[in-house]
């Protein structure tokens, strides 16, 4: 039951690391993100692989039980993603903004200047 479980992880990483790949090559991520997800994707068959050197791992933290680790580090992975998403966002808005209020203005000016040349 557990090699089928472990077979199917494996698979599944390999699946998203030529995901990243195929974005990396369209251009929808950089070199820094692909680097990123595919040390992720790696560290996860490898964690999948050799379940041991884990259980190892969460003892030295005390933690009983592997899946309670996952758990956190799944948690502290989604909520950094989430933050830098979120900063992303922020940041694209503030500059979407700034272009409305440009835009705004200019299209003011011109409105302006060619009803006061119409008199």
């Amino acid at each position: 039951m557990i090699i089928g479980l472990q077979i199917t992880a494996i698979v599944f990483s390999l699946i998203m690391i030529y995901f990243a790949i195929l974005n990396y090559r369209r251009g929808e991520i950089n070199g820094v993100e692909i680097f990123s997800w595919i040390l992720i994707w790696s560290v996860t068959i490898f964690a999948i692989s050799f379940p041991d050197i884990l259980r190892t791992f969460a003892r030295a933290f005390s933690i009983t039980r592997l899946f309670d680790l996952l758990v956190v580090g799944g948690f502290i992975l989604v909520i950094s993603m989430v933050a830098k998403a979120y900063i992303s966002t922020r940041k694209m808005e503030r500059k979407l903004n700034e272009f409305i209020d440009k835009d705004a203005k200019k299209t003011a000016r011109n409105f302006k200047s060619k009803n006061v040349s119409e008199k």
